[in-house]
């Protein structure tokens, strides 16, 4: 159970995160320093430092806690379960929950990653991070060989596929979020992958030389 100074610490990090989002959205992210931000959220530069080292994570807090729940959800699974119900259920729940949010708290988070290369590069990092650290977890739960390759390649497929979570809202700009559409792709992303691609993409006919039939 979470107590009184844990649930104050995640409320100022939310706090700091959401006011320095709003900032990077209005100016840019390379010209709003860590002291504005600081001023924004009503907290010392120090304090902003202290929950967030890098910069480029104060816009990707909610994605280091999101990727983290998906570590948990593997590691906690009950026994009896597999790796890919693990993720598939954690997968939905992120979709459902992004689909809550408000339209306009999801654009600024988008408008400021499109226009930011640190950003992106530090959420690449982030991402294969995350899949690295889920290769060694599946590579010591199976006691995989060092040189077995199945692991590392469950984890990269798995990373791939809960990355469809964050497609809701792909639509044109301000159209609402399709849920039901994103729901869909991500069971038969994970139905494809589950139940194998021996028959996904059979040729049924020579193609021409240019690729046409």
């Amino acid at each position: 159970m979470e107590g009184l100074r844990e649930r104050k610490k995640r409320e100022a990090r939310v706090a700091i995160a959401e006011a320095a989002t709003l900032l990077f959205a209005e100016r840019g992210f390379d010209t709003v320093t860590v002291a504005e931000v600081a001023a924004a959220a009503g907290v010392s530069a120090k304090t902003v430092f202290n929950y967030f080292p890098v910069k480029e994570d104060l816009v990707l807090d909610g994605r280091q806690r999101i990727e983290e729940e998906l570590l948990l959800a593997v590691s906690n699974r009950p026994v009896g379960s597999s790796v890919i119900g693990a993720v598939k259920a954690h997968t939905l729940e992120v979709a459902r929950h992004l689909n809550q949010m408000p339209l306009a708290r999801r654009q600024r988070f988008r408008k400021v990653l499109a226009s930011s290369p640190s950003i992106k590069a530090r959420l690449r990092s982030l991402s294969l991070e995350t899949e690295q650290r889920l290769a060694e977890l599946l590579a010591e739960e199976t006691r995989a060989a060092r040189d077995d390759p199945r692991p590392r390649l469950a984890a990269a497929i798995l990373i791939t596929l809960s990355h469809l979570a964050y497609g809701f809202d792909s639509g044109a700009e301000g159209a609402p979020p399709n849920l039901r559409t994103t729901v869909r792709r991500i069971e038969r992303a994970f139905d494809l992958v589950a139940h194998g691609l021996d028959d996904y993409a059979m040729r049924r006919w020579a193609p021409g030389p240019f690729g046409g039939i």
